[in-house]
């Protein structure tokens, strides 16, 4: 017999459904599913900013706001797609002063130095692509640890 006894309690069974919605989302849609979080965020920003003007009358507090939440649903992914190039750059210059660093320790020593360079490769060529295996590992994780927190145990 085991030792485990699940926590069916409301408030873990409403975590575990969260957990398990947002996994399954990041598995499904992949990518998708930031396109529709980038928009309620901008949204969220607007309703924020409509807020400020309304009943604080902080009308530039709202203006900064309303703007902010514009740029995020407009331009939210060429931003994205700006610092996913500019961090492969870095990346890739990281992984390379690195190699030039421990090139004379041999290969081994120069391996997360290549893997490095890779990533920030595949960030600079294939981003989206490389995005959405990492949503996808993402809603994997998400989805075992709903079933964990139905045990009383957690991933992360």
């Amino acid at each position: 017999m085991s030792n485990n006894k699940m926590d069916l309690s409301t408030e873990n069974l409403i975590n575990c459904a969260i957990y398990a919605l947002i996994g399954l989302l990041l598995v499904i849609f992949r990518a998708g599913v930031l396109g529709i979080l980038m928009t309620i965020i901008g949204v969220l920003f607007i309703v924020s900013g409509i807020m400020d003007i309304v009943k604080t009358k902080d009308t530039v507090k709202g203006i900064i706001s309303i703007a902010i939440g514009a740029v995020i649903i407009v331009c939210g992914w060429l931003i994205a797609e700006i610092v996913l190039l500019i961090f492969g750059i870095l990346l890739v210059i990281k992984g390379v002063s690195e190699i030039i660093k421990v090139y004379k320790n041999g290969f081994m020593a120069m391996l997360p130095s290549i893997v490095t360079i890779v990533i920030g490769a595949l960030l600079i060529i294939a981003k989206f692509a490389l995005i959405d295996v990492m949503c996808i590992i993402a809603g994997v994780i998400f989805i075992v640890n709903a079933v964990l927190m139905l045990f009383g145990k957690k991933l992360a």
